[in-house]
This record gives structure tokens, sequence and C-alpha cells, in this order.
């Protein structure tokens, strides 16, 4: 009772669209994998061309039409070397996100380009200027290029996530999973519990105050009360702990490939000082000014 931490998780659970950014909240990949997928995708539509990729889901129409044989040949090909990317998960799920993240451009039938958050039928993929460098840059450019990328698909959260980790509290050094869920997925969002960098802050601060035990109960009570089946109405009057979880643990994942930040043994994120970039053997200082002169 009292603790500002609980009274703003049970006021975020109030809004509709308290899940946050719009997202894809089922996607699971490193930057190795999106490297190889776009360099397959690079090998059989070469010089940004157009892709012309299936349709339909495989459960609806299992057989490929015969101008969808080049993107059947490239998904088996990128299933076997990367261990993702079937069909139907590369078009609905990881083109998506590639392409708000600004890695390839997706087309109408009557090749048009679209917008990344569009509602539209996807008939076509090239990649864009910046899937190609990022495919074919030094390892530690492709880290900088995808920290970029990063950028482009969640907006504000690196620089969300240094202005906390350089905290004058030495206390906030590290952001847990559930602290990014509740809280700092909040920060400058466009909802009714949109939070400065400072009131996060607090938040995160008076959350630590609250026991173990007090956080799994907070948990098990979200999972409990926050179950679809318990709410009448349209999808987005009703509340989804899950898919809520789901889509803090895709953005979770995907910040801490950012150059700018790193998993402690915990798993939670961490400030990168110095980070080995992919075998090259080199360290990269970071500071605030480098961050904010890359950004520029």
């Amino acid at each position: 009772p009292g603790n500002i931490a609980v009274s703003f998780i049970a006021k975020r659970v109030q809004d509709d669209g308290y899940r946050g950014v719009i997202s894809s909240q089922h996607n699971r990949y490193t930057l190795d994998q999106v490297i190889n997928i776009l360099a397959k995708l690079s090998k059989y539509a070469p010089n940004m061309s157009l892709l012309r990729i299936r349709t339909t889901d495989l459960s609806k129409r299992p057989m490929n039409l015969p101008e969808e044989t080049t993107y059947a040949l490239m998904c088996d090909e990128i299933k076997r070397a990367v261990g993702i990317g079937t069909q139907d998960a590369l078009r609905k799920n990881l083109f998506v996100d590639f392409h708000r993240m600004g890695l390839i451009d997706r087309y109408t039938e009557e090749k048009v380009s679209i917008k990344p958050y569009a509602h539209q039928t996807v008939f076509y993929v090239s990649l864009t200027t910046l899937g190609e460098k990022l495919i074919n840059e030094t390892p530690q450019e492709q880290h900088f290029i995808f920290s970029k990328a990063i950028n482009n698909f969640l907006p504000g959260y690196i620089d969300t996530m240094i202005d906390l980790l350089r905290s004058d509290d030495p206390s906030i050094n590290q952001i847990s999973f559930q602290e990014f869920m509740f809280f700092v997925s909040a920060v400058n969002s466009n909802s009714s519990f949109s939070i400065s960098i400072s009131e996060c802050r607090d938040l995160i601060v008076n959350y630590r105050l609250l026991s173990p035990v007090q956080k799994k109960a907070i948990d098990n009570d979200l999972q409990e009360k926050l179950d679809p089946s318990s709410f009448s109405g349209d999808k987005r009057s009703k509340r989804d702990f899950h898919n809520w979880k789901n889509k803090a643990d895709q953005m979770f994942m995907v910040l801490s490939q950012s150059i700018y930040v790193d998993k402690n043994p915990n798993g939670d994120l961490i400030l990168s000082q110095n980070k080995e970039l992919f075998g090259s053997g080199a360290k990269l200082k970071r500071s605030y000014t480098e961050k904010q002169n890359y950004f520029k």
C-alpha cells in the first residue's frame, strides 16, 4: 500500500494501449540471423531488386504458385542456415520487423511501396540501402548499423536506456525485464500513462523497495486478472498479460543487441562500456557524447 510503482502499474493496465508501442511480439532473432537472412535475400533478389513472395498461409494453400518458387527456395535455404524463417514466419513476422527497421521495403501487387506500419497485402520485398550496408560492412560497422535499425524500430528506446543507466543514482546500473516492461516502456509514450525519465527512475527505485515475494505476487495477480477470457468486447478492450509479456520480451531482446547495452548474467540490461565486436579483437570506447554523435 502506498507504493507509487504498484499504483502506476494499476493505472497503466486501465489504458487500452497498456502494452505500449506497436511492434511484433513473437519474433526472436540475433544480429547474425538478421544478417544471414538479408544476405539470402540479396542472393535471390540482387541489387535491391524485387522478390515475389507468397501471400497466403501454407495451411490455407500448401502449394506454391510458380511465381513464388524463388521465395520458397530462399526460405528453405534460410531455415537450414539459421534455424528460423519458414515461408509464413518470414513474410508475416520477420519481414514486418525488418521493414520497420528500415532494412527492407515491401510492395503491393502493383509494385507500389507500402508504408512500414500499413496493413496491406504484400506481394514483393526488396533490400534497402541500409539493409545492403548491414550485410556488406565490417563487423564493427554492422553493430552500429543494427543499432540504427533498432532505433528505427523502437524509436527513443536506446536513448532512454542510456539515460537511465548513466543516471547519477548508482543503484540504477541495470534494468530488469519487469522494470522495462512496467516502467521503461512507458517513457515518453503516446498514452495516458506516459512518464518522463525522472519519473521512471523514481518508479524503479520504489519498485525495488518491494520484496521478491511482493514482486512475484504482482506478476501472479496480473497474470490471473489480465486474462482475455475474463473480458467482453473486442480485442482492444480486453487485457492479455501473456501477450503484453511476449511483446516486452521481444523488445528487451532486440535492445540487448544494441552496441550500447548488454545483458549481465542475471539477464538484466546494463550499459556496455567496452565490448568485443565479432572476433575483431577491437575494443570500442563508448560515452554519452559518442552516442549523440552517432545518432546525429
